[in-house]
């Protein structure tokens, strides 16, 4: 346990070296990201102010919104991740380490988590700032919501990573995935029991609940909590065979650690 706690620590170590190395890029991100959100709630306003009701929408637009960032960077975290060492030649050396690649891949995933989850604060600080929305900032209730909400993005990363792997180039259909992940935080997963079992709808449903409703954790139930985590190992066991089996595919055909 002790080797997976450093390894846990190299990779956290290296989200912090990459975001100050790359400071100016990365404040540019962050700015990018802000000024979208200005662009919406802009539109927003003027949309609802002739009708003047508000109500608790403009919650749940700040928060949609955040979530959509939570489920879009930890998407790309785990397929930039695999793209980016297959671009650079260094693919295979993460299946070389003693470690095993499904320990290096969930290493970094949980570094990625820690990561996105400052630039999700910063973010929804900035906001709440902006839009003088007010929502519940319940850390406690939060933080495990947000771990089983973290299974579903992250299988469709693993499943898009492999078919990079095979076909390489699958920019044009990676980029659709930003519009997918955008209805899916917007679904009505209570309406509904097959809802639930898209990728992070269910997830997003509860962080609403947390946020915008004031809910806490022992009102929405552990009952609600072991179906969220039940529902997204389900889905990253599907997106990881999906990897796998693309996986077995490049290795067949001698292009895992070929561009």
């Amino acid at each position: 346990m002790r080797k997976k706690l450093i390894l846990f620590w190299a990779f956290l170590k290296r989200q912090y070296v990459y975001f100050r190395r790359y400071l100016f890029n990365s404040l540019g991100g962050m700015l990018t990201l802000y000024v979208v959100f200005l662009l919406i709630l802009g539109g927003y306003k003027g949309l609802v102010a002739p009708a003047g009701t508000e109500g608790d929408t403009l919650e749940a637009l700040v928060v949609g919104y955040v979530l959509w960032f939570f489920l879009m960077t930890s998407y790309q975290d785990v397929y930039n991740t695999v793209r980016n060492e297959s671009l650079t030649g260094t693919l295979e050396q993460l299946y070389m380490s003693t470690h095993g690649f499904g320990w290096v891949m969930g290493a970094n995933v949980a570094a990625a988590f820690l990561a996105n989850l400052v630039m999700v604060a910063l973010l929804l600080t900035a906001a709440l700032w902006t839009s003088g929305a007010v929502v519940n900032i319940d850390v406690g209730g939060l933080l495990p919501v947000l771990v089983g909400t973290l299974f579903g993005p992250v299988a469709i990363g693993f499943a898009a990573a492999g078919l990079a792997l095979v076909f390489k180039r699958i920019d044009s259909y990676t980029q659709m995935v930003q519009f997918v992940l955008i209805a899916l935080v917007a679904v009505p997963a209570e309406k509904a029991f097959w809802l639930r079992l898209l990728p992070g709808s269910f997830g997003a449903s509860l962080v609403r609940d947390i946020m915008i409703r004031g809910q806490s954790l022992l009102e929405i139930g552990l009952a609600k909590l072991v179906l969220l985590f039940l529902i997204g190992i389900g889905h990253l066991a599907l997106g990881y065979g999906v990897y796998k089996v693309c996986e077995k595919r490049a290795m067949v055909w001698g292009m895992l650690g070929h561009y």
